[in-house]
């Protein structure tokens, strides 16, 4: 199975949990293509100054891969540095952020794994 980028649909989402300003996110494959074994595979885009808020994960874990950018991951109360090609781990009972503090958009592949 191919997916082509022309059949991607972005969507535009504000405050996206509890976050700042706009974030837009772009579903690459369904729930149901993953089986139901994953929840989100999507490739996110924070232009300067945007977050996805502070939120937490129980039954599954998620992973952010970072394409381009630069920012802030919050993992459980410690403020961490991210750019291209860092990963970002949350698992299960934990509690994460991500926040845009460069100059151009922060991009990244977010996977969130049922447990």
């Amino acid at each position: 199975m191919v997916v082509k980028s022309s059949e991607l649909t972005p969507e535009k989402i504000s405050n996206m949990r509890g976050g700042k300003g706009e974030v837009e996110m772009t579903h690459l494959l369904s729930k149901e293509t993953m089986r139901n074994r994953a929840r989100l595979f999507a490739k996110m885009k924070l232009p300067p100054g945007s977050s996805v808020g502070l939120h937490r994960h129980d039954g599954e874990f998620e992973i952010y891969y970072i394409l381009s950018g630069e920012g802030i991951f919050h993992d459980n109360g410690k403020d961490v540095p991210i750019k291209a090609g860092d990963v970002c781990f949350t698992d299960s009972g934990e509690s994460h952020s991500i926040e845009n503090t460069g100059e151009k958009d922060l991009e990244f592949l977010a996977i969130i794994v049922l447990l």
